[in-house]
């Protein structure tokens, strides 16, 4: 079907269930060091070889945290709003 939002089972990742947690935990040990070495990767693409790599890192993780916050700080408030609406 077209527009089933869901993938069929044959598309779907392979499951870790069966592993220990020991190596379930290596292996996501392994997929945060792989996305960092995107990150930074991408971020030296972007200052190019002399550009200060780590300046570029604290400004982009910084945007992030403000992000974040910003968002969590919106959440809060829609929830107040609702919770004073609702009488709670």
């Amino acid at each position: 079907m077209p527009s089933q939002l869901i993938p069929t089972p044959d598309l779907a990742p392979p499951s870790v269930r069966h592993l220990p947690l020991e190596k379930r935990v290596q292996l996501w040990v392994e997929l945060v060091e792989e996305n960092e070495a995107l990150l930074l990767a991408g971020l030296r693409a972007k200052v190019g070889p002399t550009g200060d790599l780590q300046a570029t890192y604290r400004q982009w993780n910084s945007r992030q945290l403000e992000n974040h916050d910003r968002k969590q700080r919106a959440l809060l408030e829609n929830l107040s709003y609702r919770e004073a609406r609702h009488g709670g």
